[in-house]
């Protein structure tokens, strides 16, 4: 991508000085140097599909909920073929990201398409598992794996094959290394069992491709660091950092395998795989970051820390399993990755010393400060890039930049919940969001900026940039901008071209955005053009009686006014919800605000009596989010959904049903 950028930027500069622009025609472009990269044996290959680039064949891993490929490619294009080997042929497909524009071509079972350089995309057939190919540069910097400097695991007695535990054969090349005034452990291909190991001052950590370290999820092969309440589990910090140290590095294109579900299924143990704690000058590079029992990758009190070329390759089926949690620490930048987990991909914390995470952490708390996400894909069941929830210290200047989120329950947030403490300055910058396709409790949405207190104090979110956002999908509940109170508020927020899906020119109105859930809040700036916010309606169902086939106690919650509460019906088809505006009046239409259980097919009726209904309007093809219906006008005294099919294995709820 950056490859790209920087060609894009000189461009206007060679016209300004008369310079001639290359063309893509001028010569040829060779075809990446592909390195491919043997299937680590204890896993097992895709049953889906096969896969070449530039003609070599590239392995691709079976895995819960979707399958991934790995390889590096040097500079130029690569041509990349996915068959399905069931041999049947391809109908509809997708390239992800979208806003790359990569076109494919279909030939019976095989989709092919090129990319221009290195690049992480999510590829999308018919009704099979999403296929992650995750293209990374090719290595320059591979270390010699012995020699003056180098401390082979394998000199230490270390056990590639996976059957006996090598904790402390890296421990030792660790402590070798570090005592010889700095040095680099390296790990050769295989699978190795390794308990908790400490990096030190001065240390390299080098994975080849096709090592992994391997979570035994046995307690007994490791320390228990703190205990996680809202699981009530043990957690360990795998691999760690010796507190006070500086100058590490993890690297290489292999495996770091936290063996999530089968340690949790048979010991209630999970892992943070990688806690750079109490250090300096850290940086990641490269590694796959795979099956997560809890949060991934927890910085926590540091400062100046790097990670590029991350590929977190968590389970949606598993709790709790954060991809990279920037805790409590300055100057931190992750750029170029994808992260896919059921929990937050990218985001950031703060907490007290006596919260159950914190405990073990040396120090005292520290803010979070100039932290850059860029140019990250995120998948998961919560937020594609937050603020939050922990934000008991302040929080300044984080910018996720550049980012896509290729599905979440809500595409970008701030979660203020745990804290009192000041957030400001935060920048959310060239996000495109694909798709809202998941619910977490009620939110489907873009977009949710919320102050809560559950108990722990509410503090205020001040000067925030939300800039260049393509919203291919804006989801099925209400985008949320909603303080807690008047000294808990969101101020100085500004909105700069928010394209919403179908829209060919930026909102210019919070209602255009579909924020429409929205309470203390001041100063909010639209540009390039803000319009007034449109004037509702009348509604005259507001505070009228409701009542409903099923949840006829809480009918009333859907004409109350307030977008916070809703009536919901059992889990059946045929549901109905009507009101009593208490005098005959003259309707010409409904708006519904669905929550994310809606109505595919649905009659809006009306009724002089409350007993004999008949039809002004019917559909079979409900979309859910917001329906503003018109039909004749007519006069009458009852209004009623009438619910045929529902649009969702849920009921049908409603945050407001409102009579025009």
């Amino acid at each position: 991508m950056f490859h790209r950028l920087i060609r894009a930027a000189l461009i206007p500069v060679l016209i300004a000085l008369g310079g001639v622009v290359p063309t893509a025609h001028a010569e040829e472009v060779a075809p990446a140097r592909i390195d491919a990269y043997a299937q680590p044996s204890i896993y097992q290959r895709s049953p889906d599909y096969e896969l070449t680039v530039n003609g070599q064949r590239i392995d691709v891993v079976d895995y819960p909920g979707y399958d991934y490929a790995h390889f590096s490619m040097g500079s130029g294009p690569a041509t990349i073929a996915v068959r399905k080997l069931n041999n049947t042929n391809i109908g509809a497909y997708t390239i992800s990201p979208r806003k790359l524009g990569l076109q494919g071509s279909v030939s019976g079972p095989t989709l092919t398409f090129t990319i221009p350089n290195d690049e992480y995309v999510i590829v999308k057939l018919d009704g099979r598992p999403d296929l992650v190919i995750a293209a990374d540069p090719a290595e320059t910097d591979k270390p010699a794996s012995s020699g003056p400097g180098n401390h082979n695991v394998m000199t230490y007695g270390a056990d590639a094959t996976g059957s006996a535990l090598s904790t402390t054969a890296v421990q030792r090349a660790v402590d070798d290394a570090t005592a010889a005034g700095g040095g680099t452990v390296y790990v050769p291909a295989g699978v190795y069992l390794v308990g908790n190991v400490v990096l030190k001052s001065n240390v390299s950590l080098y994975l080849e491709p096709g090592a992994v370290f391997r979570f035994t999820g046995n307690p007994a092969d490791y320390t228990k660091h703190w205990h996680k309440n809202s699981q009530n589990r043990d957690i360990t910090w795998w691999i760690s950092t010796e507190f006070g140290s500086k100058n590490i590095r993890v690297f290489g294109r292999g495996t770091l395998d936290g063996n999530g579900d089968a340690a949790i299924r048979r010991y209630n143990f999970a892992a943070n795989i990688l806690v750079p704690i109490a250090t300096k000058d850290f940086s990641f590079d490269g590694l796959i970051v795979r099956e997560s029992g809890a949060w991934a990758i927890v910085t926590a009190r540091s400062k100046n820390l790097t990670f590029t070329n991350v590929k977190i390759f968590n389970r949606l089926d598993m709790g709790e399993n954060d991809g990279i949690d920037v805790n409590e620490s300055q100057n931190v930048v992750v750029r170029h990755g994808i992260g896919i987990s059921l929990d937050d991909p990218w985001t950031t914390k703060a907490w007290r010393e006596d919260t159950d995470i914190a405990l073990p952490w040396p120090g005292a708390p520290q803010p979070v400060q100039n932290v850059l996400f860029e140019d990250l894909i995120s998948w998961t069941r919560c937020y594609g890039f937050k603020i939050g929830q922990g934000t008991l210290q302040p929080q300044s200047n984080v910018v996720f930049r550049d980012g896509v989120v290729y599905d979440a329950a809500i595409g970008i947030g701030i979660h203020h919940r745990y804290g009192s403490a000041l957030v400001k300055n935060v920048r959310f910058e060239n996000i495109d969001v694909e798709r809202i396709g998941v619910k977490l409790v009620n939110d489907q949405t873009w977009f949710r900026f919320i102050i809560e207190n559950p108990g722990l104090g509410a503090g205020p979110v001040q000067n925030v940039v939300v800039s260049n956002i393509t919203v291919r999908d804006k989801g099925k509940s209400y985008a949320v901008l909603k303080g807690y109170d008047a000294a808990a508020a969101f101020s100085n927020i500004q909105f700069d071209r928010v394209t919403m899906p179908g829209a060919t020119t930026p909102a210019t109105t919070l209602t255009a955005m579909n924020i429409l859930s929205s309470a203390n809040y001041s100063n909010v700036v639209i540009t390039p053009v803000q319009d007034p916010e449109p004037q509702p309606r009348p509604n005259l169902a507001l505070g009228k009686p409701a009542t409903a086939s099923t949840g006829a106690a809480i009918a009333g919650q859907a004409v109350d006014g307030d977008f916070s509460t809703r009536w919901g019906s059992d889990r059946t088809d045929d549901q109905w919800f009507q009101v009593d505006l208490g005098a005959p009046a003259t309707v010409s239409g409904v708006t519904m605000h669905w929550e994310v259980a809606y109505g595919k097919s649905y009659a809006i009726q009306v009724s002089d009596d409350g007993t004999t209904w008949r039809d002004v309007y019917s559909t079979t093809n409900g979309s859910g989010g917001i329906e503003a219906i018109d039909f004749t006008p007519t006069t009458t005294r009852f209004v009623r959904l009438r619910g045929i099919q529902r649009g969702t294995q849920y009921g049908y709820s409603l945050w407001e049903f409102q009579v025009h």
